[in-house]
């Protein structure tokens, strides 16, 4: 009788469980970056396309309101200085019916009230329309005292009033004019950029008045000639104007070191700021972009030429 003998195999030897456990490392090496990449691009896609959104809304407010954009804050009819009373309008607010949010907007009243109690108050609303996914200190979106933060500011420079000077209560209460206010262009003109959410001591609440610019979702605070004001904000900040008013692409933890970028606009995407301009179209601007080119783009009338970087 003739035996089949069996021949026995090993297992991998520890070299070449070594090298297999290698080249895994590796290969995971090589797919993390591109996966950030894609994560990143994702990021940068959604958040232009939230500004995208804002800026037609603004189009079509204007188209039921005769070629008006809404104001920054409106306290015209005695106002919500803190004091919850009604007001006419908040920039954010008007835009709401404009991007699907009509529910929200009802919910603030008639006339409305951006401070009135209630669990079902739109000002404790996290809208993803308002929501950089980018933003890293975005956490639940309910900031101080449950109101609703956001990434994105409003232009004072355009939704603001410029020319009231340097009083807190009144130069919320913007023109802007399709008609008359943009003479500079509007394919030329900022109305929208990125802001982390929680600045230090304060977060940015999209339906937030300018009884406090601290908190306001706002940026470029001052006169249109470069002036910074004061009259609204907390007690050692003040609104970033002029040339030095270029956004930052820095970390937040850059926040707990210096109170001079508190009001500063942040490009969150990797060394650039997404806008959305007053034609309706997005851009991304690159840090390399010049603070007067940056300044220039946020005035709508005062004649300036932006530069080559733009």
């Amino acid at each position: 009788m003739i035996r089949c003998q069996r021949t026995s195999r090993s297992g991998f030897t520890l070299i070449e469980l070594l090298v297999v456990i290698a080249i895994i490392a590796i290969l995971i090496g090589l797919l993390l970056p591109a996966v950030q990449k894609v994560r990143e691009a994702a990021a940068r896609m959604s958040c232009s396309n939230n500004l995208k959104q804002l800026a037609l809304a603004c189009h079509n407010y204007a188209s039921a309101n005769n070629d008006a954009f809404p104001a920054l804050f409106d306290a015209s009819s005695g106002g919500n200085w803190g004091s919850g009373n009604p007001c006419k309008g908040q920039v954010f607010v008007s835009l709401l019916p404009y991007i699907e949010q009509a529910n929200v907007y009802n919910s603030f009243g008639t006339p409305l009230n951006l401070q009135t109690a209630g669990t079902n108050i739109g000002h404790r609303a996290t809208l993803k329309t308002l929501t950089c996914p980018s933003d890293p200190t975005y956490g639940t979106g309910l900031g101080e005292n449950d109101w609703a933060s956001g990434c994105y500011v409003a232009n004072f420079q355009v939704f603001g009033n410029p020319n009231a000077g340097d009083v807190g209560a009144t130069n919320g209460l913007g023109t802007a004019n399709l008609k008359s206010t943009f003479t500079d262009g509007t394919s030329n003109t900022i109305a929208f950029g990125e802001m982390y959410a929680q600045r230090p001591g304060h977060w940015t609440l999209w339906a937030h008045g300018s009884w406090n610019y601290s908190w306001c979702p706002a940026f470029a605070v001052g006169s249109s000639a470069g002036a910074n004001y004061s009259s609204g904000f907390d007690s050692g900040q003040t609104g970033q104007v002029g040339p030095n008013s270029k956004f930052v692409n820095v970390s937040p933890s850059i926040y707990t070191n210096s109170n001079s970028y508190a009001n500063l606009t942040v490009g969150m995407h990797t060394g650039n700021m997404n806008v959305s301009l007053c034609d309706g179209s997005v851009r991304s601007l690159s840090s390399g972009l010049s603070g007067q080119t940056w300044w220039f783009a946020l005035t709508p009338a005062n004649g300036d030429l932006l530069g080559s970087d733009w």
